[in-house]
């Protein structure tokens, strides 16, 4: 099937509107049609605008876009020059394929599909790929973007953005598989986000969101400036961003999951593995509070520490609870001898504790095979013990779907009946 070139940004307005809450069946050939029938003169699609995308590959024709706030610059006010395939704002607008497997969305662009004032909106059933990284540096290029918006981006596949060579190797930055901007309330569940040049999920200034039984997996494992998925972190919060991270697969990732400067995360019963650096960090970026409780993970194969926890200021009267480290499973990590110094992320040790501030909970986890540097003490949880803390959570974690391909889950499965 050809391939459609459309835009939903600046469509020409044309007469025949549909009615609001219509449900449309769109195929590639009249999609273009019936967004430009259904925007007419405005810039949102009528309330409760449904689209239903037939089988088939839609191609988006990128227009350049004027994003007159930065996700990630100092200055959240630095005007930035990006490209969008697919602009959608309104209320209760879904866009819905009929299978991810089918419904193939070639984006073109640095913002894929940007929801901008979209209240109650909902993306599902897409595959959308070949994402352009824009020359902006500052551009918080990814396959979806939200800002002042309300959106649930449910089983979507989002792979294969990532970039062309000349332009990702001069800014480093490359594309996100989902951006949370300022004003954006994000559920994103069930999803499989692959392959991709810089973060899986990221959440900057503003952002809220709900991230729970996604796998997130950069396939490459690149890392500085070679070229390939998984060369950011694997989910990124950032800021003064929030969210829920429950049951998500982090894998072949240069780092896995991150709380950093003033963000709040509840992360819990993730299994973060095969990572190059660290698997999952707590970090106030030398000037924040970030709040994390980190409790019921797995942590298994990366190359710097398992987990790294480093914030110096205390909480001041009225702050909340600086956060937990509990109950978590550290396996395997350590594993590159050049992190060794420490001085790069992190001390070489299963549970990196560079700072804590008075008040934060660190206690129960559950350490096994970490590899430190030459001549230094194992930091390990004797094997009885180990088998004791870990077989609850990995049993409880090896029975969701998700993580059926889980070596990390695979591997303590066997090792723990030998440790009793």
């Amino acid at each position: 099937m050809a391939a459609l070139a459309l835009t939903a940004l600046l469509l020409p307005a044309t007469a025949g509107a549909q009615p609001a809450g219509r449900r449309h069946s769109v195929t590639p050939s009249t999609l273009h049609t019936t967004l430009a029938a259904l925007l007419g003169a405005g810039d949102e699609l009528p309330a409760g605008t449904h689209l239903r995308l037939a089988a088939g590959d839609y191609e988006l024709n990128p227009q350049v876009y004027n994003d007159s706030t930065c996700g990630n610059c100092e200055d959240p006010n630095t005007p930035v020059v990006a490209t969008v395939g697919m602009r959608l704002s309104g209320v209760g607008i879904v866009v819905e394929g009929v299978h991810a497997d089918s419904v193939r969305i070639r984006t073109r662009a640095g913002y894929g599909i940007l929801f901008d004032g979209c209240a109650d909106c909902r993306l599902a059933h897409v595959t959308l790929t070949e994402g352009q990284r824009d020359p902006d540096p500052n551009a918080t290029d990814a396959a979806v973007v939200v800002k002042h918006s309300t959106v649930r981006v449910e089983n979507c596949r989002i792979r294969d953005n990532i970039g062309d060579f000349a332009t990702v190797t001069k800014v480093v930055v490359g594309i996100i598989g989902i951006a949370g901007r300022e004003g954006a309330r994000i559920e994103a569940s069930g999803n499989s986000i692959l392959r991709n040049s810089w973060d899986g999920i990221a959440l900057y200034r503003g952002a809220q969101a709900t991230i729970e039984n996604n796998r997130i997996d950069g396939v490459d494992k690149a890392r500085g400036k070679q070229i390939g998925g998984g060369r950011g972190v694997g989910i990124g919060l950032t800021w003064d961003s929030r969210a829920t991270v429950r049951r998500n697969h982090v894998t072949r990732y240069w780092k896995g999951i991150g709380v950093f400067v003033d963000a709040h995360a509840d992360v819990r019963e993730n299994v973060v593995e095969d990572i190059l650096t660290w698997g999952i960090a707590y970090w106030d970026a030398g000037s924040g509070k970030p709040v994390a409780r980190i409790e019921s993970n797995v942590v298994y194969g990366t190359g710097a520490c398992g987990i790294s926890l480093a914030r110096d200021r205390a909480s001041a009267p009225g702050d909340p609870e600086p956060g937990s480290c509990r109950n978590n499973v550290v396996a395997d990590t350590g594993r590159n001898p050049e992190y060794d110094d420490g001085e790069v992320y992190c001390a070489q040790r299963p549970i990196a504790s560079a700072s804590m501030p008075p008040g934060f909970a660190l206690d129960a986890n559950a350490t096994f095979q970490n590899r430190r540097p030459q001549g230094a003490e194992s930091e390990d949880t004797g094997p009885e013990d180990f088998a004791h803390l870990a077989a609850p959570l990995v049993s409880e974690l090896s029975a969701v779907p998700l993580f059926r391909e889980s070596l990390a889950l695979a591997t303590l499965r066997r090792a723990l009946p030998t440790l009793r």
